[in-house]
């Protein structure tokens, strides 16, 4: 594997976090900040659960359907803890979706950036073909969503540059939609580097705290903790937190039992191979 995987759900927890205010200065993503309890909860529900338990979860989280922006960052842990079942993930997403009366667009939109991270975790995203194939399994996405998809795919290949794609995509009315697309543009055209995707999402002319925290979170998943630069880690509030949450929830992906964290005994070490060398969850 490039990244660990501990290091890559790591670097999505914490990716988000970063907003370039210039080439020197970094402030916390206040849409993460916001959002950080009901994202703890989420994590430590599977947690306590040892799996995603859909009682246990409506019963911690609760997202009016007025704070989509909230709802797709707060769905984080599931796409984290789903990335190697992508059918699972996209029903777990829809049913969530539809739990929190969300509209199909931002299910759509969860859907898609669900479907990307699963691919960046299971070391098989190529930036050429990502869309293509987001299209062919992902199936019921909004037809708006199907659509403009397409569009970004066609830009991607002709090296659009990002005012462009921005103005292309200002028309479109729906809140979640264009934030949604240009973090997945500002990623897939420059996927090797977290630092110039997440530059780019921070100077579109909206600076939307979605499109900047859902770059950041492809970026960390792909790219891990280990290429986040130092002073957008040191600049993370709560990063302790976030790496211990990380941990955790790799934990209870790999069938750990989490009642009171990782083993930390030398004689008792713990360790993660790559994707297909752990068995499935039962």
């Amino acid at each position: 594997m490039k990244h660990l995987l501990l290091t890559r759900f790591q670097g999505a927890l914490i990716g988000g976090n970063i907003i370039y205010v210039d080439r020197h200065q970094i402030a916390p993503n206040q849409l993460i900040l916001d959002t950080m309890p009901a994202l703890e909860r989420g994590i430590n529900s599977l947690i306590d659960r040892g799996k995603f338990d859909s009682q246990d979860w409506s019963q911690q989280i609760f997202i009016e359907p007025a704070e989509p922006h909230q709802a797709i960052v707060t769905m984080l842990p599931l796409m984290l803890f789903f990335h190697d079942d992508r059918i699972k993930l996209r029903e777990t997403l829809i049913n969530v979706s539809h739990g929190w009366q969300l509209d199909w667009e931002t299910c759509s939109s969860a859907v898609a950036i669900g479907y990307i991270i699963s691919r960046s975790l299971t070391e098989s995203l190529n930036p050429r073909t990502i869309i293509t194939q987001l299209l062919d399994e992902m199936t019921n996405l909004h037809p708006l969503i199907f659509q403009e998809l397409s569009t970004i795919d066609r830009l991607l290949d002709r090296t659009t540059s990002l005012h462009r794609v921005a103005q292309r995509l200002a028309t479109t009315e729906h809140p979640i939609i264009a934030p949604t697309l240009l973090a997945i543009y500002c990623f897939l055209s420059t996927p090797e580097d977290f630092s110039l995707a997440t530059r780019r999402a921070d100077r579109l002319d909206d600076r939307s705290q979605l499109t900047q925290a859902l770059t950041g979170i492809l970026a960390g998943a792909h790219n891990s903790l280990t290429e986040i630069p130092l002073n957008g880690y040191v600049a993370t509030q709560e990063r302790v937190q976030w790496l211990s949450l990380a941990q955790n929830l790799l934990g209870v992906w790999a069938g750990v039992d989490l009642h009171r964290g990782f083993p930390t005994h030398p004689a008792a070490p713990l360790a993660v191979a790559a994707p297909q060398v752990i068995q499935r969850r039962g």
